[in-house]
C-alpha cells in the first residue's frame, strides 16, 4: 500500500456521501460535490489526517509568495496536477514492503532487544502498562481492538507519531511534546482548509536552517533512525523543515498478516495488522517550532525556551490570547502558531479557527478536546493594534472575574478549609459568556473602524460578566450537594466577590473605565 497512490483517507462530500480517497483527489469534483470534511471514525484520526494533508502540500507544493498562494486558493489545481507533484515523494510513503516504510523504523527487524506489541497499543487512549498491571482498566478495556486494516493502522500510526506521550523509559514524546494543541484555519471545503494552512516557502524553510537536502532529513524512516540512547537531541539545524510534519519519535515496524480479515475498528475486510515491533530510544526532538502549534516562553535550566502549548480544557474564547493573537505580561509570553501570522500577512480578516488536542497526564490520555472559534479582525494595521489591545483588556477582565467567582464558590462551600477541589465553575462561566463575547468584538470592530469611542461598550461588557458571575454564584452556592447551607459563609463569600469584581483594579486598570463617583449597592 502506498499512501500517495492508494485511496485510504476517509472523507465526506457536500452531498453527504462518504468515501476513501487518495490525497490528490482532494480537489476532485470540487465544483459539483466538493469534499467538505474528513470522516475518520475517531476525532484524533481526523486531527492527524488534516496534518498529513497540510504536511504533504507544504512538502511538495509550497508557494513562493502570496500571489502563488492566492492563485491556488481561487483556482484549485486538478487532481492530475496534484498527483504529479505528490509522486515525487511517493517513494517515502509505502506502508509495507522490505524497504523504507511510512513512519516506521528502517532497521528494526534486524536489531536485538526489540519487543512485539499488540496493535491496540497504537491507539492513544489504550490502557498503559500500570493500568493493566493493577487491573484498573475499568472504562477503556484492554484488547478491545485486536486487528486493524491497513487504512486504520496507517491513521493510528500517524496519530501516535504526531502526539506521542511519555511511554516509559526511552519511549520518546512527539516533536511538540505529548498531546500538543494544533490550530487549523478552516475554509469552506477541505481543499480550502488545507491550502489556508500552507506557509510561503521562505517562511517554512526558516523553521529549520540551514536546510538539509538528504531524503532521510525530510523523511527520517528513509535512513537509519537518529536514536537517543545517550539522550542525543535532534534540533532544527539537524533536519529538513519538512520533517516537522513527518516526525518519528517512536521506533515502530508493522508485522503484516497475509490474510484478509475484518478490522475491529471500521469493520472492513482487508489485510490486517495484529502486532508491531518496537524498541525505545527513537528520535528525541528538542526546541523545534511547529507551524500549527502556539508556543509560550518558559525558563528551563536558567534558559528561556519556547515550548508548545497543550490543551487541558474545552476550547473557547478563553484561548483567544495565545491562539488568535500573541500576548505577554510579567507572568507569561504567548505566541500564536506561524500559520496565524501568515494568514494575517495575507490580509484575511474573517476566518474560523479549529483547535484540538489531547489532555495528557504523562502516559494517560485524559480527554480529547476540540472547538471552533470565529475570528474577526481588521485589515488596517494601526486600527488592528487598537482592536487587539481592547480584546486583551476584555479577556483579562473575564479571567479576573472567573477567578474571583471560583474563589467565592469555594469559600461558600468550605469556608477557610484548604480543600483541594477542582471546580468546573470557571469553565461554565467562560462558556456562558462566549456568545456575548463574539457579539462584543463585532461591535468593537465597527466602532474602531468608524473611529468611535468604545467606553460604553466596555461598560456594558463589565455589567454582563458581573451579572453572569452573580447568577452562577446564586445557583451553585446553595446547591443540593451541600448538606447544610452556612448562611453567613455564603454572605461573606458573596460580598467579597462583589467587592473584587467591581474593584478599581478591574474597572480602571484592566478595562480602562473611568472612576465612578459613587456606587449603588445592588439588592
Amino acid at each position: 500500500m502506498n499512501l500517495i497512490n492508494d485511496a485510504w483517507i476517509p472523507v465526506r462530500r457536500k452531498s453527504g456521501k462518504k468515501e476513501k480517497i487518495a490525497p490528490a483527489n482532494i480537489t476532485k469534483d470540487l465544483a459539483n460535490d466538493p469534499i467538505i470534511d474528513l470522516a475518520a471514525l475517531r476525532p484524533d484520526f481526523n486531527g492527524a489526517l488534516i496534518q498529513f494533508l497540510i504536511g504533504l502540500l507544504q512538502t511538495t507544493c509550497a508557494p513562493n509568495n502570496n500571489s502563488e498562494w492566492r492563485k491556488w486558493l481561487d483556482n484549485p489545481p486538478p487532481p492530475d496536477e496534484l498527483k504529479h507533484k505528490f509522486e515525487k515523494v511517493a517513494f517515502a510513503f509505502n506502508l509495507d514492503g522490505d524497504g523504507p516504510r511510512f513512519m516506521q523504523d528502517l532497521t528494526l527487524e534486524n536489531e536485538q532487544q526489540k519487543t512485539e506489541e499488540t496493535i491496540d497499543k497504537l491507539l492513544m487512549d489504550s490502557p498503559g502498562e500500570q493500568t493493566l498491571k493493577y487491573n484498573i482498566d475499568h472504562f477503556v478495556k484492554r484488547r478491545r481492538v485486536e486487528k486493524l486494516c491497513i487504512s486504520c493502522a496507517a491513521q493510528a500510526l500517524l496519530t501516535l507519531q504526531l502526539n506521542a506521550p511519555l511511554g516509559g523509559k526511552g519511549h520518546r514524546v512527539g516533536l511538540r511534546g505529548g498531546g500538543p494543541v494544533s490550530t487549523i484555519i478552516l475554509g469552506n471545503n477541505l481543499w480550502a482548509t488545507v491550502w489556508s494552512n500552507i506557509l510561503d516557502k521562505s517562511r517554512f524553510d526558516y523553521l529549520a536552517t540551514p536546510v538539509k537536502t538528504v531524503n532521510s532529513d525530510r523523511f527520517p524512516w528513509c535512513g537509519e533512525t537518529r536514536t537517543s540512547e545517550k539522550n542525543e537531541t535532534t534540533r532544527n539545524q539537524d533536519i529538513h523543515p519538512a520533517q516537522i510534519y513527518w516526525s518519528m519519535p517512536r521506533r515502530i515496524r508493522f508485522v503484516f498478516s497475509q490474510n484478509n480479515e475484518q478490522c475491529d475498528l471500521c469493520g472492513n475486510m482487508d489485510r490486517i495488522i495484529k502486532e508491531y515491533l518496537t524498541k525505545p530510544y527513537g528520535v528525541m526532538y528538542k526546541g523545534i517550532i511547529h507551524p500549527l502549534t502556539p508556543v509560550y516562553e518558559k525558563v528551563v535550566d536558567n534558559k528561556t525556551e519556547l515550548l508548545s502549548a497543550h490543551q487541558h480544557e474545552t476550547v473557547g474564547y478563553k484561548h483567544w490570547l495565545g491562539y488568535v493573537q500573541a500576548y505577554s505580561d510579567e507572568r507569561s509570553k504567548k505566541k500564536v502558531a506561524e500559520v496565524i501570522n501568515q494568514i494575517a500577512l495575507r490580509r484575511e480578516i474573517n476566518f474560523r479557527l479549529f483547535a484540538f488536542g489531547y489532555d495528557m497526564a504523562n502516559m494517560k490520555a485524559c480527554c480529547w478536546y476540540e472547538g471552533v472559534m470565529p475570528v474577526v479582525t481588521l485589515e488596517d494595521e494601526e486600527k488592528r493594534n487598537i482592536y487587539e489591545a481592547e480584546i486583551v483588556c476584555i479577556v483579562r477582565a473575564v479571567d479576573t472575574v472567573a477567578y474571583q467567582l471560583r474563589i467565592a464558590v469555594k469559600s461558600a462551600w468550605f469556608g477557610e478549609e484548604k480543600k483541594d477541589v477542582r471546580l468546573r465553575i470557571t469553565q461554565r462561566f467562560w462558556q456562558d459568556t462566549e456568545a456575548d463575547f463574539y457579539k462584543l468584538i463585532l461591535r468593537l470592530r465597527e466602532e474602531i473602524t468608524a473611529g468611535k469611542d468604545r467606553l460604553s461598550t466596555k461598560q456594558e461588557w463589565h455589567k454582563c460578566i458581573v451579572r453572569k458571575a452573580e447568577q452562577i454564584f446564586d445557583e451553585v452556592s446553595q446547591a443540593e450537594m451541600i448538606d447544610e447551607v452556612n448562611v453567613k459563609r455564603v454572605a461573606d463569600a458573596w460580598n467579597a466577590m462583589r467587592r473584587n469584581i467591581n474593584s478599581r483594579k478591574l474597572r480602571q486598570e484592566i478595562l480602562g473605565l473611568p472612576e465612578r463617583v459613587h456606587e449603588t449597592k445592588s439588592s
